[in-house]
């Protein structure tokens, strides 16, 4: 056996079950694609200092804080949901992702960088995994395969485990900008509508300095590039385009993002899957770290103990379903709900989305609980209470409460 475990990408998800796993003494590799880790950046790096806290995170590549966030409806109304202190920092995700890979290596851990997971064959021996390493193709064998390798994950796919279908993805494109007029710096800025961003949203991220993220997601299949998308956003809306007049941007990255719930089934035998790739993030905003990591704890317990309690041979499906059961336990109720608020939010027009915000600024009760009792992590709660709030007044647009029911039932 060339090791025990092999754990396919090097993210934070990945290098969190292999850290876990090498404390325990276990032999592990992680095989990841790339020549850089952390590199190319894909999302926003915006994590809450409650996740933080509760994951035991250095305060590594932390670049940026922000206290609140700024809602713009199609029409160009606004509120903002602002706290004194602190509610997220947003992160260098290449010193951050590095970090956590750092924290492996420094418990036995290896990493081969360059190196793609190409197929894998699973015995009762043990799994074997083939990849291209460098231009080499080579092959290992190990107990298990983890799959950490994001919503395109080759080891859900090739181990019959991938269970999305293409409408329930979001295409997200982003560029960092630089040289900002007035941006505020501690407050995220999101932007609703079907004109620039159907299915999803837009934002701005400010990253200091007067310069930030910005960037937006798409339903697929729309028939035009989400790349343009974002730059007509960038050229065209009414709010942010003089504010981007005269600056610079580096080269979009896209890339796609799980919504819609998660896989049917995140074990098999000698395979876990976690992350993005199990679909383990809230399909309202697209985040992933925190939920990816938390799952990747409760991987690399399941996977320590499942080794120790056989010394050969591939991992059963059976002793991995612990997994399965303490993150479902602990997030799969918040990630159905925020899959359901999604396609909830996704068949609104923007006069219906004109007309809740409307309600919502109008109505102190409503942006009182927001800003007192609004989570960005656990959404469900202020969720619920806000849209039972809404209720009586949307007796007035029935077809905000059909789809309310429809897409909420």
């Amino acid at each position: 056996m060339d090791y025990e475990v092999i754990i396919i990408g090097a993210g934070p998800v990945g290098s969190t079950v292999a850290e876990m796993i090498g404390r325990e003494g276990h032999k592990v590799l992680i095989l990841e694609e790339h020549s850089e880790i952390g590199s190319p950046i894909h999302c926003t790096g915006k994590l809450s200092v409650n996740a933080f806290k509760e994951l035991k995170l250095e305060a590594k590549g932390i670049i940026n804080e922000v206290k609140g966030a700024n809602f713009y409806s199609p029409n160009g109304q606004s509120f903002q949901v602002e706290r004194d202190d602190t509610q997220a920092y947003i992160l260098d995700r290449k010193i951050f992702d590095k970090k956590l890979a750092e924290n492996a290596v420094k418990v036995g851990v290896k990493i081969l960088t360059e190196a793609r997971a190409m197929k894998f064959i699973v015995t009762k021996e043990g799994v074997n995994v083939i990849f291209m390493h460098k231009g080499d193709i080579k092959k290992l064998k190990g107990r298990i395969i983890v799959g950490a390798d994001g919503v395109n994950s080759i080891v859900a796919r090739r181990g019959g485990l991938y269970s999305k279908n293409s409408s329930e993805l979001r295409i997200g494109v982003q560029k960092e900008v630089f040289g900002i007029k007035n941006i505020q710096s501690r407050i995220v800025e999101l932007f609703f509508g079907r004109k620039y961003a159907p299915g999803f949203f837009a934002w701005i991220v400010p990253i200091g300095n007067g310069n930030a993220r910005v960037g937006l997601a798409v339903r697929p299949h729309l028939g035009k590039n989400p790349k343009k998308y974002l730059d007509d956003f960038i050229m065209t809306h009414p709010v942010i385009k003089e504010k981007f007049e005269g600056c610079s941007f580096n080269r979009a990255n896209a890339h796609i993002i799980p919504t819609g719930g998660t896989l049917h089934q995140t074990v098999s035998e000698g395979i876990i899957i976690v992350g993005d790739a199990a679909g383990q993030i809230k399909s309202t905003t697209g985040g992933g770290i925190y939920y990816g990591m938390l799952c990747a704890k409760i991987a690399g317990k399941t996977i320590s103990k499942s080794l120790e309690a056989s010394r050969k041979g591939v991992l059963s499906r059976n002793s991995l379903l612990e997994y399965q059961r303490l993150w479902k336990a602990r997030l799969n109720k918040e990630i159905k709900i925020s899959s359901k608020l999604r396609a909830f939010l996704t068949s609104l027009t923007d006069g219906e989305i004109n007309y809740l915000f409307k309600i919502i600024i109008a109505n102190p009760r409503i942006f009182e609980e927001i800003v007192a009792k609004g989570d960005m992590d656990w959404q469900s709660k202020i969720a619920t209470k806000v849209l039972n709030t809404l209720l009586k007044t949307l007796i007035k647009r029935p077809m905000i409460l059909y789809k309310m029911g429809k897409n909420l039932r």
